[in-house]
């Protein structure tokens, strides 16, 4: 599998990760999709659910804004940059796309980045982007 990973701010800067057009993975080497019922005693179904979506990858050396665009914005104090669209394509290869999830109005929870670990497959250490879909907004996912 290959991701592709788009995620946009208001004002339309765009951060991208992986490659739409490759038929490897650059940076991103997991994506995790989490639809989490909040209250884990229900017992019915709850309409208090959140989108969380969790991205891990290696740092790779050509892509260093990148990474500096994902901790720009895990660190704004800006209002308006805190919320983003965020694109998914989930890919079996560069002409085929398997699933893609969009998620309106996503923040940063947490923003990692590791470095200098030997066990791991980058040598330049790798990140984690922790995201969470502002509440309310549940009804908008779309995946296709």
């Amino acid at each position: 599998m290959f991701y592709s990973i788009t995620i946009t701010s208001e004002d339309d800067k765009v951060i991208n990760l992986g490659d739409k057009d490759s038929d490897q993975n650059t940076d991103v080497t997991e994506v995790k999709i989490h639809l989490d019922t909040t209250d884990d005693s229900a017992r019915q179904k709850s309409l208090v659910m959140l989108a969380k979506v969790k991205i891990c990858g290696k740092i790779v050396e050509d892509s260093k804004s990148v990474y500096k665009a994902l901790f720009d914005w895990a660190k704004s104090l800006d209002k308006n940059q805190w919320y983003r669209e965020v694109v998914i394509e989930i890919k079996i290869d560069s002409n085929t796309v398997y699933r893609t999830y969009r998620f309106e109005k996503m923040f940063v929870v947490d923003y990692k980045e590791f470095y200098g670990n030997s066990n791991v497959d980058s040598e330049y250490g790798t990140f984690e982007l922790d995201l969470t879909q502002k509440e309310n907004l549940f009804k908008t996912i779309e995946n296709y």
